[in-house]
């Protein structure tokens, strides 16, 4: 059975499950003792977006409220990215301040994300990202085919800055971490179906359930298909048409109080096309000059002459077993991962036959983290110990036409094997204040090998040559002080090093594009933060501020087509971040988030700004770095309306802020600031009922928007984000 008859299969099977009459006529509407958040009926939506979240950010022996953590994060449950109809993790990151959660670059479903201005931009496979992505534990180690959505999670929470002392990569940026709902024990599930503009449907299901007195067990499938949110003034018809198919079961075995073990699997598909890809009118691009335009119209006009097609596959199981052991509990994570990714797509956006890519990669991945968290001394220490492994084999392949003829030609492998051992602890030394202390060792290798156009054919038979072998070991330590007067108010400050892994481009398809080694890339970080609750816990006021130094800045060199990795400048960040949230009254939720950002080069002497071969290191510093907006905000609104026996109303509005953000490191050419405006209103029977209507928009106001672009000499385009879309949904939950 081929990949397209398996997603027209799998939507019909799932539409079938997701029929909200099947499931009613199994179960009427319950909320078992112990069932997650995201799968019982809230008793106020606006409420439930003041809800406490539960966070494992530290890796203690016992999770901690989000604003007990003397960590700038922010968390969401399942239940308030529901709230929020946040439908990927794009849309949870813009609820936050100094977060982009992108998955758009040259080629669909690129984690291009940023935080605190330290962002990933390149489709080259081998390069390490600035934000580590985790799922249910397990590091997510190729930036193609991640993980977006956010149907059945229990929770997301995004660490901002430098994360160097307790997860297994060290990243420069910060870290998403997913967790998915675990099976309970109790017999329910949810139902869900929707449609859309663009030709979008959408269908998905689960059920959990106990097997014995000990295992619990769950399962839960999506299915959604996409006609295309795009116009094609070019080729006619949409662009942008997708289809997805994923099953995630899991099994839980819980035979004592002290043994806790969930195996949890996922399987995933999908097909569709290229890259949306803009053309822009820069008057410094070789098609601007020769007469070519932006298309005219709303954001949905596009002039691509190539389609293009994207196909993604993967697979991946993690087993997470705790045992209470001593006085602690001992962690074990052991996780495997596999992508096979493949796109093309019209490169420079424009209507004229200039620049196509082809881009294929193939990554496997396994890790294991062993790691033990206690008390000691009367429960003054808090502390966990560890050591983790990790090692992933990738595999890309290269392939660009440039105005028609096959000029460009890549495939590159890499091995790397990475090792760590790490411990952190939280000390009362006086009542109420409390000293961190941590750090972490790190030991990698990589080994690459190359091939580049004079060695690969057309048809990508190539000839790989011994490109080298290099070790690399850093020392990250973290020292922090907190203060937590009351139970409703916590200070905090830290001094954190983390670092961005060193390694080799295995995408080099110019005949003078250097393969690496590339050396790693150093953060220093300072940060003070205030949390706060006042107002009867009505009111929620958080308030950080950071400088970030960085050194041997990793950056990915333009030179045309061409590119190649280096440590070439370094830089500073200073910023602050502001969230807040309020409940005037039982019935109104009002959110409140606001990042500024000062990040601009201090030296990058192999900078060309001028743009005539010529390095201008001393114009180069102070330069603004790519994705890294002065300003970016938001606010949003959730209301319950009881309307008594006819049922009840929610309603949601919000409303984003994203400034300008130069699109690269020579400042010439900025991309403008954004606004994004989106709605939606659910409808449930009665306050306690498991069916939910809701109707909702994304982008009302249409924007062309998007923070990842290419800058060359022969055009200036942009990976577009979405346009107004907007649809109707309904879920059952029993």
């Amino acid at each position: 059975m081929n990949r397209h008859h398996l997603l027209s299969c799998a939507g019909s099977i799932l539409a079938v499950l997701a029929t909200p009459v099947a499931a009613s006529a199994q179960a009427g509407p319950t909320t078992p003792a112990g069932r997650a958040s995201s799968q019982r009926a809230p008793e106020s939506a606006a409420q439930t977006i003041m809800d406490d979240v539960i966070v494992t950010a530290r890796k203690k022996s016992a999770a901690e409220r989000a604003q007990d953590v003397p960590v700038t994060l922010t968390a969401v449950s399942g239940a308030q990215i529901e709230a929020m109809h946040a439908r990927n993790l794009t849309e949870v990151g813009q609820t936050m301040p100094n977060v982009r959660l992108d998955d758009a670059g040259a080629f669909p479903g690129t984690q291009n994300y940023t935080i605190r201005g330290m962002g990933f931009n390149s489709t080259i496979a081998s390069v390490e990202p600035t934000v580590g992505v985790f799922v249910d534990g397990m590091y997510i180690g190729a930036n193609l085919g991640g993980a977006q959505d956010t149907f059945d999670l229990d929770s997301v929470e995004v660490l901002r800055g430098p994360q160097g002392t307790l997860f297994g990569r060290n990243v420069t940026g910060g870290a998403v971490v997913m967790r998915s709902r675990r099976p309970t024990g109790e017999f329910g599930g949810v139902a869900r179906a929707g449609i859309g503009s663009g030709g979008r449907k959408m269908f998905a299901g689960g059920v959990e359930g106990p097997l014995s007195d000990s295992v619990a067990a769950k399962i839960y499938a999506q299915y959604s298909d996409l006609k295309g949110d795009f116009d094609n003034l070019t080729l006619g018809g949409h662009h942008g048409k997708g289809r997805e198919i994923f099953v995630r079961p899991s099994v839980r075995w819980r035979p004592t109080d002290a043994v806790d073990v969930t195996l949890i699997g996922e399987y995933g598909i999908t097909d569709g096309d290229g890259v949306a890809n803009r053309i822009l009118n820069d008057p410094n691009s070789a098609l601007y000059r020769a007469g070519v335009r932006e298309p005219r119209g709303g954001a949905e006009k596009l002039t691509i002459n190539f389609a293009g097609d994207t196909d993604v596959e993967w697979s991946q199981a993690i087993l997470d077993a705790n045992w209470e052991v001593g006085p602690g509990r001992l962690t074990s994570i052991t996780g495997y991962r596999k992508v096979d990714y493949a796109s093309s797509g019209d490169t420079d956006g424009s209507e004229r036959e200039v620049a196509r890519a082809f881009n294929d990669m193939n990554q496997e991945q396994f890790s294991e983290e062993l790691r033990y968290a206690a008390q000691a001394f009367s429960g003054k220490l808090d502390y966990t110990v560890g050591v983790y492994y990790f090692q992933q084999d990738l595999e890309q392949f290269y392939h660009v036409f440039f105005n028609g003829t096959s000029n460009q030609r890549s495939r590159g492998t890499l091995h790397h094997k990475t090792a760590s051992v790490f411990a952190q602890g939280d000390y009362e030394f006086i009542p109420n204040v409390f000293l961190t202390a941590g750090g972490r060792y790190t030991w990698e290798k990589k080994r690459a090998r190359n091939a580049r156009t004079p060695d690969c054919t057309v048809t990508l038979a190539c000839t790989l040559h011994d490109t080298g072998e290099e070790s690399w070991t850093n020392f990250s330590p973290k020292i922090g002080l907190s203060w937590k007067p009351n139970e409703d108010l916590l200070l905090y400050a830290s001094w954190t090093k983390g670092f961005r892994s060193g390694g080799f481009n295995i995408r080099t398809t110019g005949a003078n594009e250097s393969a690496g080694p590339y050396d790693q890339e150093v953060v220093k970080a300072l940060e003070f933060g205030v949390k706060s609750e006042f107002w009867d816990d009505r009111a929620r006021l958080n308030f950080a501020a950071f400088h970030n130094k960085f050194s041997g800045l990793q950056r990915t060199v333009n030179q045309g087509l061409v590119n190649f990795i280096a440590n070439v400048a370094s830089a500073t960040i200073d910023g602050v971040e502001v969230e807040a949230n309020l409940l005037p009254i039982p019935n109104l939720a009002l959110t409140a988030t606001a990042g500024y950002l000062n990040a601009r080069y201090d030296s990058y002497p192999t900078l060309d700004v001028n743009g005539d071969g010529v390095p201008d290191p001393g114009l180069a510093k102070g330069l603004q770095l790519v994705r890294a907006p002065k300003w970016t905000y938001a606010v949003a609104a959730n209301y319950d309306l009881d309307l008594g026996q006819t049922g009840l109303v929610t309603s949601r509005v919000s409303w984003s802020y994203n400034g300008r953000t130069t699109m690269n490191d020579a400042n010439t050419y900025f991309v403008p600031a954004f606004e994004l405006l989106e709605a939606s209103v659910s409808w449930r029977p009665s306050r306690d009922s498991g069916l939910k209507v809701s109707v909702w928009g994304k982008n009302l106001t249409n924007e062309t928007y998007a923070l990842t672009g290419t800058v060359t000499g022969f055009f200036t385009d942009l990976y577009q984000a979405a346009p107004r879309n907007y649809g109707v949904e309904v879920a059952y939950t029993f």
